[in-house]
């Protein structure tokens, strides 16, 4: 893994493009309806961050480590209130403690899990959390998002994770330690991981550009992996 590691770490950003549809796998991120009070700290929207950087390293090994016929070039943004979204098993939200779902937004994404999607919510911190599970709350009002551990299958799907503990890229005033929380579905299947405290696309993006040591992003390759695989098999 290393050799193919640092192979990457050379990759150059792709330009937009729209997703390849011969690939087996899709890279889906989603754009959501955000509050307002977003525009007075970033000068991007946050559902954008890291992208399309993030996208171009995770393929890439996505391809090499699992064989799952994908490339750089097998991305694609889609709007929460689309029909396009159930075209994708594997959604991508960063900053959703930004989010603040439309009624078009809840009954797609209601639908979209329904019908055994699956999404992975990253890049956040702090109160965000408490907005993540306020507006899961909104998509299921009997269902309640829970704090993981080792047990659960997640993280024994592809590689063995032995530890939780890991260092987030960086930390912010209301960093915490990082979490994993989930939610289920009626057949006790997780229907969606979130990465609270932390930012695996950040990871990503850093390693793909050359400025991020090779421990901490490989661990954050070997958790993205994991979530593929599982949302794929399950």
């Amino acid at each position: 893994m290393l050799v193919i590691f640092v192979a990457f770490l050379a990759s150059q950003a792709v330009s937009d493009v729209p997703a390849n549809t011969d690939s087996e796998f899709v890279f889906a991120r989603v754009q959501f309806n955000m509050t307002s009070n977003w525009i007075f700290s970033y000068r991007e929207a946050p559902w954008h961050h890291d992208y399309p950087y993030a996208e171009d390293l995770y393929l890439n090994m996505v391809k090499e480590i699992t064989g799952v016929h994908t490339n750089s070039e097998s991305y694609k943004v889609v709007q929460l209130d689309s029909q396009e979204i159930f075209h994708y098993p594997f959604l991508y939200f960063s900053e959703p403690g930004y989010m603040d779902l439309t009624p078009k937004e809840l009954a797609n994404l209601r639908e979209y899990f329904n019908r055994g999607g699956f999404a992975m919510f990253d890049d956040f911190r702090g109160r965000a959390l408490n907005n993540l599970q306020f507006q899961m709350k909104k998509v299921f009002p009997d269902r309640d998002m829970f704090k993981l551990d080792l047990s659960s299958p997640i993280f024994n799907t592809f590689y063995g994770i032995d530890s939780l503990d890991m260092q987030p890229p960086y930390m912010n005033y209301d960093s915490g330690k990082p979490t994993f929380w989930g939610m289920k579905d009626g057949k006790d299947r997780l229907i969606l991981i979130a990465d609270a405290d932390n930012d695996l696309g950040e990871f990503w993006e850093w390693v793909d550009k050359g400025e991020m040591p090779f421990k901490p992003a490989a661990q954050s390759v070997r958790f993205g992996v994991n979530y593929l695989i599982y949302a794929m098999t399950h």
